[in-house]
């Protein structure tokens, strides 16, 4: 099913007119007045009251309907009644005789969806992105729901989750925007005043939130657990399945199965990719800031110096070509201001251009290695046997081993303070089997008790050595 199988086809043409910024005032109108009716439907004279009174406010000009011959409303009434006429032709509204036999304008669904759209542009309301998150939350801690999983809490994080993917990429939407318009010809005050909308609207409000208050990093290991545990509890997942195929109205239970799966695994990958997201956001927002600094900092610059007379020659000669849109740097302009850059056109790359050619290097035959290099076998061996000298006295995993299952070969176990200690490297050796003893890896198990012992001067907390089972 396509749009224009549920709007008409002339649904958008009120919105494409001369006095589209009219028309939107008054669905906006017309849509506030049934907050406080049961449906949307009310008196059509009420209708007409309230536009009435909106034309009133507005400059006494009359509005030509040019798609109905020219039309002429020049009162306030008249342009009222044209502009619901022109609704009602549209497909935003319909007429209904009442049981008292009034006509009630009715605002059809699609219609009201549409209105909520455009004021949430307008209003450009602000993500409260905590709010979602800890309803998500919530809704996934909420044991009576699992009683429905499907209709309680996976549909309901299905929605907030999109909301919130939605919202974060609107955020990174905006921050590309204002990036995109700095880049146009502007003034430094104009750059700075945009750079306070920016911090104001996007870097102290939305941005700041996310990095702090609303950081979903504070619910996202329990909302991804408590998902992996529906997909993982049986009882759960067959619930959540049979509510899937009644409110989804999908027959096939293998089919309804492999949906729901792919719902769930969506929500945890939206939040797996949660970091990727705000990583850009990251890199947007410096790339904003350094760009409106950089920018405003070279149009502020009004020295002596280098910089400062490369800067007024760059505005003086960006003036001249900008003050005829026919010119540009291959037509032919004053010598002397050519040549202030030694600017010129240039093609292509010759012998004669500003390209510098490689030199390249010769190649030459590599030196024969002589036949002294390298250790003669003695000495080899004499190295290969320090070596293992040194290996057999490490503090290895498997030296400790052998150590230990010596000690434990006629018993199953002993205290830490009964071993050698007579000098640093026998305490080390305890250390390492405190630490090894902690390790599956290990023959025996590494035990600490609530004594501290003290032998020969060194002071350490016992514990008890005994044999894996």
């Amino acid at each position: 099913m396509n749009l224009f199988q549920i709007v008409p086809e002339d649904f958008f043409k009120p919105l494409t007119s001369k006095y589209k910024t009219t028309y939107i005032d008054c669905l906006r109108l017309i849509y506030n007045t049934y907050k406080t009716e049961l449906s949307f439907g009310v008196d059509k004279e009420i209708i007409v009251a309230e536009l009435e009174h909106y034309f009133d406010s507005e400059p006494a000009a009359e509005m030509v309907f040019d798609e109905d011959d020219n039309e002429v409303a020049r009162d306030s009434r008249a342009k009222a009644n044209a502009i619901i006429r022109r609704l009602k032709d549209s497909g935003w509204i319909e007429y209904e005789l009442a049981n008292d036999f009034k006509v009630k304008v009715n605002l059809f669904d699609y219609a009201a969806t549409m209105i909520e759209s455009f004021n949430k542009i307008i209003k450009n309301e602000e993500l409260e992105y905590q709010s979602l998150v800890s309803q998500i939350h919530a809704t996934l801690l909420n044991q009576d729901g699992y009683a429905k999983p499907y209709e309680y809490i996976i549909k309901r994080v299905l929605e907030n989750t999109e909301e919130l993917m939605v919202g974060l990429k609107k955020l990174n939407t905006n921050i590309k925007k204002h990036i995109d318009a700095i880049t146009n010809e502007k003034s430094a005050g104009e750059i700075v005043q945009d750079f306070f909308v920016y911090h104001k609207d996007i870097g102290s409000k939305a941005y700041h939130r996310i990095k702090t208050s609303d950081n979903i990093s504070h619910f996202r290991s329990s909302i991804i657990e408590k998902l992996s545990g529906i997909l993982n509890d049986e009882h759960v997942f067959k619930r959540a399945l049979q509510g899937y195929m009644e409110i989804e109205q999908v027959a096939d239970q293998a089919k309804a199965q492999d949906l729901l799966r792919s719902k769930i695994l969506s929500i945890i990958s939206a939040f797996r990719n949660y970091d990727d997201i705000i990583s850009e956001i990251d890199y947007k927002h410096a790339k904003y800031i350094g760009s409106a600094v950089a920018r405003a900092k070279f149009l502020l610059t009004n020295t002596n110096n280098a910089e400062g007379k490369i800067s007024k020659l760059l505005a003086y000669l960006s003036d001249e070509f900008n003050a005829d849109d026919t010119l540009n740097l291959n037509d032919e302009l004053d010598d002397a201001m050519l040549e202030i850059f030694n600017i010129f056109p240039q093609g292509f790359i010759d012998s004669d251009s500003l390209y510098v050619v490689p030199i390249s290097k010769k190649m030459s035959l590599p030196e024969v290695l002589g036949d002294k290099l390298g250790i003669s076998e003695e000495e080899r061996y004499l190295r290969k046997l320090a070596m293992q000298e040194r290996s057999k006295y490490r503090f290895s995993r498997k030296n400790i081993n052998r150590y230990v299952e010596t000690l434990l070969k006629e018993n199953k176990a002993v205290l830490a303070s009964t071993l050698p200690l007579e000098s640093k490297r026998d305490l080390i050796r305890v250390i390492f089997i405190s630490l090894y003893g902690r390790d599956k890896k290990s023959i025996y198990r590494a035990t600490p008790l609530d004594e501290t012992t003290s032998v020969n001067n060194f002071r350490f907390r016992d514990f008890l050595i005994e044999r894996c089972e």
